[in-house]
């Protein structure tokens, strides 16, 4: 995706100091499983005040450790912000810092109301210079509807990775999966994922 974003005054020093000094704040906020969003918000309004195109996920990692991942939610103008907001990180104590969106295994997500799992979208790619185009089939995908876009999305942030999607994928074309088409030539998004590593 490409969007113009707003750059603004506050330092990455600027932005940790505050970070460390607020963290319990946060900490108690994951632990609460989100039950009053006003950490989370004061968390986004700092990222902003850094740079408008950066934007905070939250969560736990297996080890126990928060985590907070530094995102640009797929605008590429966000890269270079996050990079350096990432690479100025202090260590912090129980916290894993992490930029971009990072590939998983499975992972089943929603946007705004609208749900579908990611076995319901399947990729078609063409092989263009140094990146892939991609045809996306969702199931029930409506062109009126712009959920479905948004959380297909997410998936490829989720399961090829925020970073990949930026900078390995191209164009992208959003269609109806047909009900009784041959898919069998079409990839999942895992299977896209692996075929991006071959792209130098």
């Amino acid at each position: 995706l490409i969007q113009k974003v707003k750059f603004n005054l506050l330092t990455e020093f600027q932005f940790w100091k505050w970070f460390t000094e607020n963290k319990e704040m946060i900490e108690k906020f994951i632990i609460s499983k989100f039950d009053d969003y006003t950490p989370y918000e004061e968390l986004k309004d700092k990222l902003r005040e850094y740079h408008q195109g950066v934007i905070p996920e939250l969560t736990i990692d297996m080890a126990n450790n928060f985590v907070l991942i530094l995102s640009c939610d797929g605008i590429r103008e966000g890269i270079i912000p996050v990079e350096k907001l990432f690479e100025s990180a202090p260590i912090i104590n129980k916290w894993v810092i992490q930029k971009f969106r990072q590939p998983g295994n499975h992972i089943d997500l929603n946007f705004k109301g609208l749900d579908f799992k990611a076995k319901d979208i399947k990729a078609k790619y063409f092989l263009n210079e140094k990146v892939i185009d991609i045809e996306l089939y969702i199931k029930g995908y409506k062109e009126s509807d712009s959920r479905y876009k948004s959380l297909a999305f997410l998936y490829l942030d989720h399961l090829v990775g925020e970073y990949i999607t930026m900078t390995k994928i191209g164009t992208i074309t959003f269609k109806k999966l047909p009900f009784f088409g041959n898919t069998s030539e079409m990839k999942t998004l895992q299977e896209l994922g692996e075929l991006t590593k071959s792209i130098k």
